[in-house]
């Protein structure tokens, strides 16, 4: 039996697809009768497109599913145009680029993956289709079944889930089979099943003849042990590569997993689970013999997570292990606050260089609100160790969470001022996901009615929407006011970026904004403030020791404990007037230095 498997764009271009990967190697080794071949439409997609533009126009989801959506409703063309449009004024990098003649390259780019294949030579035809890959996906299996009716087609992935994909089967009839959640073990079923070696399909997977009630009742198949899955084969991916990309100096990015689901799972507006049952992750061992194996089989040493959060343990395990083995790998990751400066010490050294933390909120009331169960201060920490220890932290800090107060968004304005000189966040709208908390339980958070996207309602024709479950929805509630509460953090944000930016061109940006020398017995602090004169704090003594002691987090105790000379008193004195300065941040009598060794 052949099967072929497809990502469409917008997947990263300069990643091979770690589902499709994945799922070649675990068929191929369940089953020596099985042969998968893996498509990447999208390395095309890039070629044409260039690089810089095609990564551009990934960064926004509505762009990507506008660009293909005439393809399935030629009657919605100028709903698509008019959404590319909007996308151009809102992004501060804009590029400019043509939605004809974008639309046009890609359809035939598609046109010429579909025609250019033998599709007879294959059985079944899956599509991973995750995020901003749904309309690509839709049109390309519409072409397929056009010119093969009988070739079965299934649609997996984290946009097939739930509701979701109940109503992709409902109304898009080139789709056969939908499976939600893990795909390996289903996956290998319906091969079974298509090859007629058992009668009926498990309830892991929907099909177009069961009864809507049957789709509803659909249940998970997943790994109990993570320790089952093959080291992933992205053989295919790099074939393709040569054939586009042969004469140009690409070095990929290998797309790894530790584990799967989230360890935490509580947060308020997070839909990224729901593909999930539970929080599995591989042991260290299996883990540090993918990375070699994949590098010497692939010639690379820059790797990328996929987890939703590193599993805390078994990574600081992994990173302390690789780093004897001096090899150069690099290494991105999520992980969640909480992590101490001894622990991104022992991961930097193992090769990670760039996070992404789940920082989104400065305010301590909107991280109840969030059920992040962080502190603003272990928020505060974890940016000042990143840059600490040369770890790139990529973060975002959400903005117009329904429900949020004036005064979250005063103390979002105020604590913005501490972590000036760290790498700035990235202010992310709030959207409603299909399955959130906030999805669950709307009146908890003051929402009166959950709607269509406005741009699902441009996409999609209007008899389809009856029927129609998108991942991102809208709401009726306070919008307009949020809205206008958050407007003075976005523009402290935007001038927060230009601080950087600026310094970035200047020679003062080759060390940290905020800054310490260590004199013996005294300490410099170096502190570059927006558009004022760059400031010098001098301390001695005690005062240089009590600032060293809190470059770590500590509480009061620990002061008292390590400084017993020194009262209460003074010690809140000293701490008050730091504080006052920017020098430091205090929390629920917790206090950090925020300046960085130089």
């Amino acid at each position: 039996m052949r099967m072929a498997l497809i990502a469409m764009p917008w997947h990263i271009f300069n990643r091979p697809s770690v589902q499709l990967g994945t799922l070649k190697g675990f068929l191929e080794k369940s089953d020596s009768r099985i042969a998968v071949q893996a498509f990447h439409p999208y390395l095309h997609a890039a070629k044409i497109l260039g690089g810089d533009v095609y990564h551009w126009i990934s960064q926004d989801v509505w762009g990507c599913e506008a660009l293909y959506s005439p393809l399935l409703f030629p009657g919605r063309y100028d709903q698509a145009k008019s959404i590319v449009k909007e996308a151009h004024k809102k992004s501060q990098e804009s590029m400019a680029i043509d939605f004809d003649t974008t639309h046009a390259v890609l359809a035939e780019s598609l046109t010429r993956f579909i025609e250019g294949e033998q599709w007879n030579n294959f059985n079944l035809v899956g599509f991973s289709v995750c995020f901003n890959q749904l309309f690509a996906s839709l049109a390309a299996a519409r072409m397929l079944k056009e010119s093969r009716p009988d070739l079965p087609i299934v649609f997996g992935g984290s946009t097939c889930v739930s509701q979701s994909a109940v109503s992709l089967l409902t109304n898009f009839p080139q789709i056969d089979y939908i499976i939600q959640g893990e795909g390996e073990k289903p996956l290998l079923e319906l091969c079974r099943y298509i090859r007629h070696e058992q009668v009926t399909l498990p309830s892991s997977i929907m099909s177009r003849t069961q009864n809507v009630s049957d789709k509803e009742m659909v249940s998970f198949c997943q790994f109990d042990d993570l320790s089952e899955l093959p080291i992933p084969d992205f053989s295919d991916y790099f074939t393709e590569m040569q054939q586009w990309f042969g004469k140009e100096p690409f070095i990929p990015e290998l797309p790894i997993e530790f584990s799967r689901g989230c360890w935490w799972g509580k947060c308020a507006f997070c839909n990224l689970n729901t593909q999930w049952r539970g929080y599995r992750a591989k042991k260290t061992d299996q883990m540090i013999n993918e990375v070699i194996t994949l590098s010497e089989k692939y010639e690379c040493l820059d790797f990328s997570f996929t987890d939703n959060s590193l599993p805390v343990k078994e990574s600081h395990r992994f990173f302390e292990k690789l780093a004897p083995l001096k090899h150069d790998f690099r290494f991105f990751g999520e992980i969640r606050v909480g992590h101490s400066n001894d622990d991104l010490k022992v991961m930097q050294r193992g090769g990670l260089v760039t996070v992404q933390a789940g920082i989104e909120a400065l305010s301590e009331s909107l991280l109840k609100k969030l059920k992040k169960g962080v502190s603003v201060i272990e928020n505060i920490a974890l940016m000042k160790d990143a840059l600490a220890r040369n770890i790139e932290l990529d973060g975002n800090l959400i903005i117009e969470f329904p429900g949020s107060t004036q005064d979250e968004v005063d103390d979002t304005m105020k604590n913005l001022d501490f972590v000036w000189p760290f790498r700035p966040l990235a202010p992310a709208s709030f959207f409603l996901g299909l399955g959130s908390p906030v999805d669950r339980e709307p009146a908890n958070y003051g929402i009166r009615a959950i709607v269509h996207h406005r741009h699902v309602a441009k996409l999609f024709p209007r008899e389809m929407l009856p029927n129609l479950t998108f991942l991102i929805k809208e709401y009726r509630g306070d919008r307009t006011l949020q809205r206008g509460l958050w407007k003075p953090v976005v523009q402290k944000m935007s001038a927060w970026k230009a601080f950087h930016r600026k310094r970035a061109r200047s020679s003062s940006g080759r060390g940290p904004a905020l800054s310490y020398r260590n004199g013996g017995d005294f300490l410099i602090i170096r502190q570059e403030l927006p558009n004022k004169p760059t400031l010098h704090h001098r301390l001695r003594g005690l005062s240089r020791d009590v600032y060293l002691f809190c470059t770590e987090m500590r509480d009061m105790d620990d002061l008292l404990d390590h400084f017993p000379r020194l009262n209460r008193d003074k010690l809140l004195q000293f701490i008050d007037s730091m504080v006052m300065k920017r020098l430091m941040f205090s929390q629920d009598e917790k206090y950090l230095s925020l300046a960085v060794r130089r």
